[in-house]
This record gives C-alpha cells, sequence and structure tokens, in this order.
C-alpha cells in the first residue's frame, strides 16, 4: 500500500508539474503574441511630461521629423506632452497608409485645441472620418464643378482678377514693392467669385480689413470657424441670408448649399444646416486661398532668382498665346516647360510639410506595429519631395527633372503638394487652373526681376499655416 501511494503521489505531482508547465508556456506565448501585436513604432525620447515637444518647437520642425526617419525609419512616433503622433516618411509608406489603406487613416486629430476652436468638429477640413464629412465633400465638389470648377467657365474669372493685378502692377511703376498682397487679393477673390457669385474691388475698405484678418489668423498654426476668426466673412454678397427666408440665387456654391439646407429641412437628423455651411464656406476660403498664395508666392521668388527659366516660360508662352490673347488651360499640354516649373515650384515649396494632420479611425497595425485608434498621424510630404534618391540635388531650383529627353512633359507621382487620398486638399484642381492662369497671363505682360543692388532673397521658408517664403521685394517690368 505504502508503494502504491507514493506512485500516486508522483504521478500527481508530475501532472501538476505538466500542467503547470503547459500553463506558463502558454501564459508566456500569450504575452508575446500580445505584446508583438501591441508594439509600437520606435521613436525618438524625450522629456518627462512634454516629450519632444521642444524639439519640434522651431520653425522647421518638418527638416527634424525627416532627420529622425533616417534613425527611426519610415515609421515611427513623437511624443507631444504625452500625446501620441505616428511621422510616416518616404512615398512608399504615405502611400500605402493614405491610398491603399486609406480607411484606417482619414480622420482628424481630437485635440485641445480642436475642441476649444471646433467643439463640434463641423464643416470639411477638421470634420472626422464618417457620413457627415463624405456627405458635404461629396456635395460640395458636385457644386463646384457645376459652378465651373475645372472648367473653362471658371477661367473667366480667373482672368478678370488677373486684368485687375496687371492694373495693379503698372501703378508700381520701377518701385520695388512686395508682391504678396496683390497675390492675395487676386486669389481671395477668385474664391469668392465661387462661393458668393461676385468680387471685390482691391480698394473696398471690407476686402481690406478681411485680407488683414486673413493675416492674422494664419500667423497662427490652427484654424477657427469663419463665424469667429473671420466675422466679415458675414458682409460678403449673399452671406446673412438663412434657409428660411432663401429665395433662389444665382448658381453659386452658397445657393447651392441653401438649397440643400432647404431640401432637408425636415429631416431632424440631417447635418446640411446653416452653421455648418459657415463651416465649410470657411473650409473653402482656406482651401482657396491660403495654398494657392503662398505657392504662387514662392513660385515669384524662384522666377526673380532665376532670369533664364522666366525667360524660357515667356518664350513658350509668346509662342502659344503670343502677346495678347489671353491664356487657357486649354493649350497646358503645348506648355511643357511651364509645367514644368510650376511642378517644380509644388515639389520645392512643399507648402505643407507634414500635410494637415490625420488621425486613425481604429486600431491599425501598421508595418508590423500597433497604432491606437485616434493616434494624430502626420504624413511627412518634405521627405518625399526632398528625397536625394528620387530627386538629385533637391535643394536646386530644376524644372528639367519633369521634361524627358525630347522636353516633353514628364509627370511624377512623387509631387504631391496637395496630399494624397480622400482626404486630398478640397482646392487642388482651383489651385492649379489659378496658378497656370496668373502665372503664364503676368509673365505674357510683365518681367520680374529683383531690385538694382538688392540681396539675393532667401529660398529658407518657415513654418506658420503653411511653409512659406520669407518677405522680399520685386520690380514688375512691362514688356513692350
Amino acid at each position: 500500500m505504502a508503494a502504491i501511494e507514493v506512485l500516486a503521489r508522483l504521478v500527481g505531482e508530475n501532472v501538476i508539474l505538466q500542467t503547470t508547465l503547459v500553463l506558463l508556456v502558454v501564459f508566456l506565448a500569450t504575452s508575446w503574441i500580445f505584446s508583438n501585436t501591441r508594439k509600437l513604432p520606435p521613436g525618438p525620447r524625450g522629456w518627462p511630461v512634454v516629450g519632444n515637444f521642444f524639439s519640434l518647437a522651431n520653425g522647421h520642425r518638418h527638416l527634424v521629423l525627416t532627420d529622425w526617419s533616417k534613425t527611426y525609419g519610415p515609421v515611427y512616433r513623437v511624443n507631444l506632452a504625452g500625446k501620441l503622433m505616428v511621422v510616416l516618411s518616404g512615398y512608399d509608406a504615405i502611400h500605402e497608409a493614405l491610398v491603399k489603406t486609406a480607411d484606417n487613416f482619414s480622420s482628424r486629430p481630437d485635440n485641445a485645441i480642436c475642441k476649444i476652436i471646433n467643439p463640434q468638429r463641423l464643416g470639411i477640413a477638421t470634420a472626422p472620418f464618417g457620413t457627415p464629412w463624405k456627405e458635404h465633400r461629396k456635395s460640395t465638389l458636385m457644386s463646384l464643378r457645376e459652378f465651373g470648377f475645372g472648367k473653362r467657365s471658371m477661367e473667366g474669372k480667373i482672368m478678370e482678377e488677373s486684368l485687375a493685378f496687371q492694373a495693379e502692377l503698372m501703378k508700381m511703376g520701377d518701385q520695388p514693392f512686395d508682391i504678396s498682397r496683390m497675390i492675395q487679393n487676386a486669389v481671395t477673390n477668385a474664391i469668392c467669385s465661387i462661393v458668393f457669385g461676385s468680387r471685390f474691388e482691391y480698394n473696398d475698405d471690407k476686402f481690406i480689413h478681411l485680407m488683414d484678418t486673413f493675416d492674422r489668423g494664419f500667423s497662427f498654426n490652427f484654424f477657427y470657424p469663419s463665424g469667429r476668426l473671420f466675422p466679415h466673412l458675414t458682409t460678403c454678397p449673399r452671406t446673412g441670408t438663412r434657409s428660411e427666408t432663401y429665395q433662389g440665387g444665382s448658381g453659386h456654391l452658397y445657393d447651392s448649399y441653401i438649397k440643400e439646407n432647404r431640401s432637408r429641412e425636415n429631416d431632424d437628423e440631417t447635418t446640411f444646416t446653416d452653421e455648418y455651411t459657415e463651416c465649410v464656406l470657411f473650409d473653402m476660403f482656406v482651401a482657396g486661398t491660403e495654398t494657392t498664395s503662398t505657392t504662387m508666392y514662392w513660385a515669384f521668388l524662384y522666377i526673380v532668382l532665376n532670369p533664364d527659366i522666366q525667360r524660357k516660360v515667356q518664350e513658350e508662352i509668346h509662342a502659344v498665346f503670343g502677346h495678347d490673347k489671353p491664356p487657357s488651360t486649354a493649350h497646358r499640354a503645348q506648355m511643357p516647360y511651364t509645367e514644368a516649373v510650376l511642378t517644380e515650384v509644388g515639389r520645392i515649396a512643399t507648402i505643407a510639410p507634414t500635410s494637415v494632420y490625420r488621425a486613425t479611425t481604429r486600431d491599425t497595425r501598421f508595418h508590423g506595429y500597433h497604432i491606437p485608434e485616434g493616434a494624430t498621424v502626420a504624413a511627412n510630404l518634405w521627405s518625399v519631395h526632398y528625397d536625394p534618391e528620387h530627386f538629385p540635388n533637391p535643394g536646386n531650383f530644376d524644372p528639367g527633372r519633369f521634361l524627358d529627353a525630347q522636353g516633353r512633359y514628364r509627370r511624377d507621382d512623387h509631387v504631391i503638394p496637395f496630399g494624397l487620398g480622400p482626404r486630398m486638399c478640397l482646392g487642388k484642381q482651383l489651385a492649379e487652373m489659378e496658378l497656370f492662369l496668373l502665372i503664364t497671363s503676368l509673365l505674357q505682360h510683365f518681367t520680374f526681376k529683383l531690385p538694382e543692388g538688392a540681396e539675393r532673397p532667401s529660398t529658407i521658408g518657415f513654418n506658420g499655416a503653411s511653409h512659406a517664403a520669407k518677405k522680399f521685394k520685386l520690380v514688375a517690368e512691362p514688356l513692350a
């Protein structure tokens, strides 16, 4: 009996040992799997509490982020005072996230600033990914196409601004001046024509105040709803009309939205409201003014710095349009050198170096890393445009990058100044049309030069609401 009891005890202990070992293996395997699936991207070490905030607080944070990617790879994280931000660098990682897996990376951050300035997250630019955002973006794009967005009918409005622009240039004579406000006036009036159906005279007091407010607003690195930051938008043509008093309009974006609001006024769950309309219109102003104005200012900087390139563009313009025929986008295919110059401006300026921040819509596994739902995502477009392997000597202004051996324009998908995917800049088509028409029409009639004896302007920009060129002066010399 004693032997049997000993044997039973040993067998029992062995079973317990085996069970313990099995449980231990299961625990270790589960822990390994869990830790592996929850593995966050690597990133630079930061200070307690503030994390990497101060490393990115200077005006060249895109350079810091690009430099970090060389150490931590195309997907890494930074700590912004306890908030996680994932940085995507290089074309492949950015394209994979924003295009191939767009549904995972198409929301917007819900941070403290957004909660203060736009607590309901209305509009298009800062709205979270979801049905309201999809409906309003689709509705806006349909309205824009209907009213001439990307069509020849829009060209007349832009060329009207070009004539006003040229008249202002003639007033300057041979005096040096900063062209930035003239650019803003022309670009803003073009968007006014789309949204409200009319434009301002440049000496209009309300327009001057509006432009001053834009300058102050965009000196900060965030957006406000129009009614708070730009109260004078309520004095623009046709604003102030409420849905219940709307009597029909002349066919512009504002009229389209009010009409849509009225058609849904009996729907208690609709987001097509007056308040939402105000935010959408503000987003259109941002998309249609800031990006284009800033890009165009960079264009003039490189035009005056490269007189040989300016001369080649003028020769192409005069060969296609002569000296008097208004430029038209219908002839863009006949102007490969001009197209290459504009593409190079978009690349080298990179006015949105980290694009507009995205946020993940759900827990996401990307490049083997776990990115939690709601994480801020920065797509480092600068790392794409300044990739020396794809663009040799990226700091040089070289339109030849986009021309083949026969001088034909060669499109490059790595030039993405407006971003990628479903949240690509809403004003892309308008911006491209404005840049082409305004710059070609101005160079058709003027040569732009640096003032006699002036120092060479800097090509190092600074970050406010966008990556902008530092102020400089030029002279506009009328062509005979």
